[in-house]
C-alpha cells in the first residue's frame, strides 16, 4: 500500500468528528482520532485557526446581544464573549441593561460584582476600566 492508501484506511477506521468526544476508554478525542492527552500538542497554525474561529463566533454572538456600543466597549463585550460564551453572557442581565442605557459606571460595577471578575482578575480589571472610560489602556 502507498501512503495515500494507508492514510485513507486509517481515516476510514478512525472516522472523522469535528467535535471533541470521549473515545471508548474515556480520552478526549477529535478530528481523525487525535487523542488529547495532557501535554499533547498541535502546531501553532492550527491553534491560530481555532482562535480565529472562536473569535468570529464571539463577534457573531455580539450581534445577538442587541447592543449599540462604541468600538472600545464593543471590544470589551467581544472579549467577554470569547471568554464566557453567549449563554453565560446572557446571565449578565443588569450589566447588559446598563450597557444598553449607556450607564457605563453601572455596567462596570456589574462586571466587578460578578464571579467572572474574580476568576479572570487581571483581564477583568482592564476590561472594567475600558468599560468605564471608553478608552484603551496605554
Amino acid at each position: 500500500m502507498n501512503e495515500t492508501e494507508i492514510q485513507a484506511m486509517i481515516k476510514r477506521h478512525e472516522g472523522y468528528r469535528e467535535s471533541i468526544y470521549y473515545d471508548t476508554v474515556g480520552i478526549p478525542t477529535g478530528g481523525y482520532g487525535h487523542a488529547f492527552h495532557p501535554g499533547s500538542s498541535l502546531p501553532k497554525a492550527i491553534w491560530e485557526e481555532v482562535f480565529y474561529r472562536d473569535y468570529r463566533r464571539s463577534v457573531e454572538d455580539y450581534e445577538c446581544l442587541d447592543l449599540d456600543l462604541d468600538p472600545v466597549r464593543k471590544a470589551v463585550v467581544v472579549d467577554m464573549l470569547f471568554n464566557l460564551g453567549l449563554p453565560k453572557m446572557f446571565k449578565f442581565k443588569n450589566t447588559l441593561g446598563a450597557m444598553r442605557n449607556k450607564d457605563w459606571e453601572r455596567a462596570a460595577q456589574g462586571m466587578e460584582k460578578s464571579r467572572w471578575y474574580g476568576q479572570v482578575r487581571t483581564r477583568a480589571v482592564e476590561l472594567v476600566r475600558m468599560m468605564r472610560t471608553g478608552k484603551v489602556e496605554a
